[in-house]
């Protein structure tokens, strides 16, 4: 074997080592939440993860809430635009959404010219 040859294999072995030291060192990946994660867990949920799953993440869901009316209403909306859910499941996916997802404070309306009430006067 040539030197060259033999210092380009230790070399090898040498970068081949720090690279794995590296890796090890590195902190595993942060897990990323299960899609439905913050719903609890009830015998709705399934309905809600199997129907509302195919048109639209469930992220999508997580960030919305409304009242009984609300949730009843925004599926009523989903079937019309598409969506197979069976008119006697409506009363229990509404009320299940509704408990787990319920209506979040609205902001405070804008001020003066626009100014939100929170933002300093000049």
């Amino acid at each position: 074997m040539r030197l060259a040859d033999a210092l380009i294999i230790a070399w090898l072995g040498a970068a081949t080592d720090a690279s794995a030291q590296e890796l090890a060192a590195e902190p595993a990946p942060e897990p990323q939440p299960e899609p439905g994660s913050t719903l609890p867990d009830e015998p709705a949920k399934g309905l809600v993860l199997v129907q509302c799953n195919i048109c639209h993440g469930l992220e999508w869901i997580e960030r919305s809430g409304a009242d009984l009316e609300g949730w009843t209403d925004r599926i009523r909306r989903m079937i019309r635009a598409g969506a197979q859910i069976p008119p006697d499941q409506i009363p229990l996916m509404a009320e299940y959404l509704a408990k787990a997802l319920p209506e979040r404070p609205r902001p405070p309306p804008p001020g003066k010219h626009g100014q939100s009430p929170h933002t300093p006067k000049r």
